[in-house]
């Protein structure tokens, strides 16, 4: 665990001697995230060099810049070919503008699309998003908008069957909601979370009823922006005692180095990063385990895979609406 600290402690101090960086701190603490729950090293001459990449390859007011500049630049950096990825996704997210609002939102769910290439076509993905998005809609029609893009894309990389996965998603938003959550828009996103976890919707969410109730009586706060990682929980482990003293002890460790302390770092922020990095964590060792005995996943036929696309997309979604809630008080 000690390692997994160091490594994002390493990545946000990189982040800070990125060039021309003026976001803000949570801005620069996700994507040392995200590059950290992908066991990388931030490269900050490859980052700058994309941040160019995206400067000249954009018009100046491109949903590719604004509060999304970074994310993609980083999320280019972790591409072998940045040219490439920048080609591609500009394909997916100008195919997306014909069926969406182009919000900024949209380029994160054509991030989605083009990590699933090997798994499903852009139309089809785009389609079954679009399908997906529609109900969601009808389901939630206040609760649903630009933010859920994410989830949307999630679901259509994922999922065999859109229509039956919104309807369970439904089941465990109203279950969860039964049962003490507050029905927002973040339980909303738990939901779309929990459609990728293996079981029927009952069974989950008395799962992440089990572990809330654990998480409360040790008074550790995962909600909401970070509210969606329960779902990832339960996916990595039952022992739920076991995982808040190794959540207790990373926090420690974490708000003991500069930059991640009380005064420094949104609680929310920070309780989602510690959760993130001991999900990994928990990841590493079911990578090394019989996957035919862990029968954790169906979406996909990669447990590893299906488990970091969920958060992936639980953090991504935790990271943006943190980041556009920051941005909106600084304006």
């Amino acid at each position: 665990m000690i390692y997994k600290i160091n490594l994002m402690v390493k990545n946000a101090n990189n982040f800070d001697n990125i060039k021309g960086l003026f976001e803000s701190n949570i801005f620069k603490k996700c994507n040392a995230l995200s590059v950290t729950l992908r066991d990388e090293v931030a490269d900050v001459s490859k980052i700058n060099y994309c941040r160019d990449l995206i400067k000249n390859n954009t018009s100046i007011f491109s949903n590719f810049k604004g509060n999304n500049f970074l994310t993609n630049a980083t999320n280019l950096s972790l591409e072998d070919s940045p040219e490439e990825a920048l080609r591609e996704v500009m394909i997916i997210y100008d195919k997306l503008k014909n069926e969406f609002i182009g919000r900024q939102y949209l380029t994160l769910a054509a991030w989605v699309i083009y990590n699933a290439k090997e798994r499903v076509t852009y139309d089809d993905a785009i389609r079954r998003m679009r399908k997906a998005y529609e109900i969601m809609k009808k389901n939630h029609f206040f609760l649903t908008g630009s933010d859920d893009y994410v989830a949307a894309a999630m679901i259509a990389t994922t999922s065999n069957n859109v229509e039956e996965t919104l309807e369970e998603i439904e089941k465990c938003y109203n279950i969860l909601k039964a049962n003490g959550f507050w029905g927002n828009n973040n339980l909303q996103a738990l939901s779309h979370i929990l459609s990728l976890g293996n079981g029927s919707a009952e069974e989950k969410c008395e799962k992440v009823i089990l572990l809330n109730n654990v998480l409360k009586g040790k008074r550790i706060n995962i909600r909401n922006y970070a509210l969606p990682l329960l779902a990832v929980i339960t996916f990595v482990t039952n022992d739920f005692e076991g995982f808040s003293n190794k959540y207790m002890m990373a926090l420690n460790e974490l708000k003991s180095h500069s930059g991640f302390g009380t005064f420094s770092l949104n609680s929310e922020i920070r309780s989602m990063i510690v959760a993130a990095l001991v999900c990994s964590k928990y990841l590493d060792q079911l990578k090394i385990e019989d996957i035919d005995n862990m029968k954790i996943i169906e979406a996909t036929n990669n447990t590893a895979l299906t488990i970091v696309t969920a958060m992936q997309a639980a953090t991504a979604a935790a990271c943006a609406s943190a980041a556009a809630a920051a941005s909106a008080s600084s304006n």
